[in-house]
């Protein structure tokens, strides 16, 4: 009864401000595309300025990049309220300036998809971007095509879309017009009118419950070979887990997976997914129901726990988003450290995967952070640098940032004796804060001082804000885990380089000559090398783990090793090279080895059972 009386308070106010004209009012029809391009329509709120700027964003929530997404729009015009025009300037790629405003009646303008725009021009990361395709779909992240006025984004919107019949919106908003043919969403801020992106097509859909809420997912399919059905059903498992592991029910009461597919690599070369408070937009190359739930399994673990934070746990650099000028928080060790870290203690608490299975996704973290990136910066600095002096040290913060999560984890476990965890943090922090109630960045650790033993004071000093090596073996004792930060021993191999595939190339590729050993050197490897065949074998990327497999058990001293690559050189031309030598056995380092103890003391037991075991599975 009381979210009813809430729900209509919500409502009256925003039909107040909507009659008071106190609003921006919307219109984008679907059915009129043409070249992949989108008409916009903005009638103005009143506004009193003699000027005023019209921007779209530079960058937006969640994607850590400046994106400049006032540069697909085109054929900016103003018209006062009698349909005169006003004059416009241009001042930079996101913003026009408009002449006598107080008398501005409505805005129009063109905008392109970013789908389909120049590979070489600062491509827009796929889930973030736009798709205007006008028989099948449409995706329409909102910050690519509607902006706001300068020092007025927190007014109601009025979104009023015109789409095919056979076309559903798919989205977390609520549709508030019964017609077939027209939606009307009202948002109450730019904010959320960015945290709300909408996918229309022929629709596929299914629906899942955890605890109150829906979840929506929402599929295009273009070759249809999968299915809202079929994902949701490779899905559910892990939903259902997270919705337990964040105490039964959800900080929402709608949740929606929009699901794009493509039958080819988009701009970036990459997949994923952007987060949302209250859903997540995904770009994905097809496939079939049980590869895709798959794929989709493993980016919903992350994405689908930033319903946590920053929906109820953030600073004011995001509850107060500079669209113009974006300021970075300190904290993205807390926004996508701890989210990675819930991603994947969910699943072995859970029992989706194995404790051994967990070791190894930790080592993982542990070598990625140790050799791909400065493992001594602060982690608070590189936050805050993240769009600048530290943007190549980003996405560390799903290795070292989900790692600091982790030992915090199991501090907090141990200070405990196994009743408090990083979860339960979380949660004091979110009743302290909330949705609408944003910290001041450096209040943050003071409030977890509070909340916490002086050692969780010592531990962030030293390893967040500060640049200390984190404490492994300490804190992965607590548990009962055997920690080894380096082990040498002579044994054969290819050469200890690292393999990725080249998309493009559709072959494997030498990625890293960081872990190279005698017999790499002595083979001649260089980085970029393409891979054509190994000993006279062509071997497609699947294959070479098991080839390498099944040669590593007959492999003797003297046996000849050759691969044959194919090289670019100083002209940027490419030739064919064959790499051979004898085989012999070199020295090589493998590090951070993770093992559980085989005699764990009764209090380590008592800690690794807090920390990989649900209360109740």
């Amino acid at each position: 009864m009381r979210k009813f009386a809430l729900l209509l308070s919500v409502l009256h106010v925003a039909i107040a401000a909507l009659a008071a004209d106190n609003a921006y009012h919307v219109s984008i029809d679907l059915t009129k595309t043409t070249d992949r391009r989108l008409n916009i329509e903005v009638t103005a709120p009143v506004l009193t300025e003699s000027d005023i700027i019209y921007s779209l964003p530079k960058m937006v929530p969640g994607t850590y990049s400046i994106y400049d997404f006032g540069r697909f729009v085109e054929d900016f015009k103003a018209f006062d309220r009698k349909g005169n025009t006003l004059e416009v300037t241009r001042i930079d790629t996101n913003s026009w300036k408009i002449q006598n405003a107080n008398l501005l009646g409505k805005l129009t303008y063109r905008v392109r998809d970013t789908y389909h725009a120049s590979k070489t021009d600062n491509p827009i990361f796929e889930p973030a971007g736009s798709d205007f395709q006008p028989d099948t779909c449409f995706v329409l992240n909102f910050h690519t095509m509607i902006g706001y006025f300068r020092h007025h984004t927190k007014l109601y919107y009025e979104l009023n879309i015109t789409h095919a019949p056979q076309f559903f919106g798919s989205t977390s908003l609520v549709d508030r017009d019964n017609s077939e043919t027209q939606d009307q969403y009202i948002v109450p801020s730019y904010n959320e009118v960015v945290d709300n992106p909408v996918m229309y097509t022929v629709p596929d859909t299914a629906h899942l419950r955890i605890g109150e809420s829906d979840i929506l997912i929402s599929v295009y399919s273009p070759a249809k070979t999968a299915t809202a059905a079929g994902i949701a059903k490779g899905i559910d498992t892990l939903l259902q887990a997270q919705g337990k592991y964040l105490g039964g029910n959800l900080p929402v009461s709608k949740y929606s997976f929009l699901i794009y597919l493509s039958d080819h690599e988009g701009l970036t070369g990459g997949y994923g997914a952007l987060e949302h408070s209250y859903g997540s937009m995904y770009y994905l190359i097809d496939g079939t129901d049980e590869a895709l739930s798959s794929t989709v399994r493993n980016v919903a673990s992350h994405e689908f726990f930033h319903i946590v934070t920053p929906l109820n746990i953030h600073s004011e650099e995001i509850a107060n988003f500079d669209f113009d000028n974006p300021k970075m928080s300190e904290h993205l060790w807390l926004y996508e450290g701890s989210t990675e870290y819930h991603a994947h203690s969910v699943q072995v608490r859970y029992g989706l995967i194995s404790p051994e299975g967990y070791l190894s996704a930790i080592r993982q973290e542990m070598n990625e952070a140790q050799f791909g990136f400065n493992d001594s910066l602060s982690f608070t600095a590189l936050s805050l640098g993240a769009l600048d002096k530290y943007k190549d040290q980003y996405t560390n913060v799903y290795a070292k940032g989900a790692l600091i999560s982790m030992c915090l984890d199991l501090k907090l476990i141990k200070d405990s004796e196994g009743k408090y965890r990083l979860m339960d943090l979380i949660n004091d922090l979110a009743k302290t804060y909330g949705k609408d109630r944003a910290f001041q960045d450096q209040e943050l650790f003071d409030k977890i001082y509070s909340l916490t033993k002086p050692d969780i004071k010592e531990f962030l000093q030293d390893h967040v804000i500060g640049g200390k090596p984190l404490p492994f073996k300490e804190v992965l004792g607590y548990a009962g885990v055997d920690y080894t930060k380096i082990k040498t021993e002579s044994s054969y191999s290819f050469g200890g380089f690292g393999v990725g595939y080249d998309p493009e190339a559709k072959r494997l590729v030498v990625s890293s000559l960081k872990n190279l050993n005698a017999f790499g050197r002595t083979m001649g490897y260089q980085e970029g090398d393409e891979i054509l065949s190994v000993n006279g074998e062509k071997l497609a990327p699947a294959d070479f783990a098991s080839f390498r497999a099944h040669w590593l058990k007959t492999v003797k001293d003297g046996d000849k090793f050759k691969m044959v690559v194919l090289r670019k050189g100083a002209n940027g031309k490419t030739k064919k090279k064959t790499l051979q030598a004898k085989v012999f056995k070199a020295e090589t380092s493998t590090y951070n080895l993770l093992s559980l103890a085989k005699d764990p003391s009764p209090e380590q037991l008592k800690i690794r059972k807090a920390w990989l075991e649900a209360d109740n599975k």
